[in-house]
């Protein structure tokens, strides 16, 4: 059995979140999800998670505040997806590091040929299995 990519799963649509953990884990990965920017933030810290996936318009921050923060605990690659994502947002993003920006709504096919570019970027191992060099 081969050790599955740990997904972080930002999305306050509570249709679109449940929908997406189906589809992620439906392809074998690992999905911890949440509606909360604050709390993704604390499950950070708290465990290992190889990327993560997060709205844009969170309660309360954005997704950027989010990957920034995360970014100063552990460094982590994230696609970022937004329904009405300004040009000005989609540019904040790219400059907070985010790896790509999805406009909503999400086309699943889009999302997981992305993921797999992240994957193939980040960890350039054959799709599906996380190559880790450090353990």
């Amino acid at each position: 059995m081969h050790n599955s990519f740990r997904i972080l799963l930002v999305e306050d649509d509570d249709a679109l979140r449940a929908s997406l953990c189906e589809f992620l884990a439906g392809h074998g990965w690992n999905v911890s999800d949440t509606a909360f920017g604050n709390e993704a933030i604390q499950m950070a810290m708290q465990q290992r998670f190889d990327f993560s996936i997060l709205d844009f318009h969170l309660p309360g921050m954005t997704g950027v505040d989010v990957v920034r923060a995360i970014r100063a605990i552990r460094p982590m690659p994230a696609i970022m997806m937004s329904g009405q994502a300004t040009h000005q947002e989609s540019h904040l993003a790219i400059q907070a590091g985010v790896f790509t920006f999805l406009p909503k709504p999400l086309d699943l096919g889009r999302l997981r040929q992305s993921v797999d570019q992240l994957i193939h970027h980040h960890f350039g191992g054959p799709l599906g299995h996380p190559r880790h060099p450090f353990r």
